[in-house]
């Protein structure tokens, strides 16, 4: 189970998320423009960072803001699940770095709507 601080932000995700960028709380605080005693009190679940903070912290982490918070279980937010299939499909080929299936995919996409 994923701990929260009063108001909900998961600090394990907080940290992993950190960890998995190889940074320190420092690096991070650096970053996000804040004090590395603050990015502490997040982790440790002391407090919790403003709706301007908690947005740095998830643009520089990668992740969305909603999967700090608990909101979503997927790291990039659940904007997936209201995309068609083939929309889907093309976002994970570009996420994933595969320009070759993102082609074939916008090229069928392209077929589909000329017809």
């Amino acid at each position: 189970m994923t701990s929260s601080n009063r108001t909900g932000i998961q600090t394990e995700r907080l940290r992993e998320w950190r960890e998995k960028r190889g940074w320190s709380q420092r690096e991070l605080a650096r970053l996000c423009g804040l004090g590395e005693a603050q990015v502490s009190k997040y982790e440790n679940g002391h407090t919790d960072p403003s709706a301007s903070v908690l947005k740095a912290i998830a643009t520089q982490l990668g992740v969305s803001a909603d999967y700090l918070l608990g909101l979503s279980d997927s790291p990039r937010g659940d904007l997936v699940t209201v995309l068609h299939d083939d929309e889907r499909k093309l976002l994970e080929a570009l996420l994933a770095g595969d320009g070759p299936t993102a082609l074939t995919i916008v090229s069928d996409m392209l077929r589909q709507q000329a017809k």
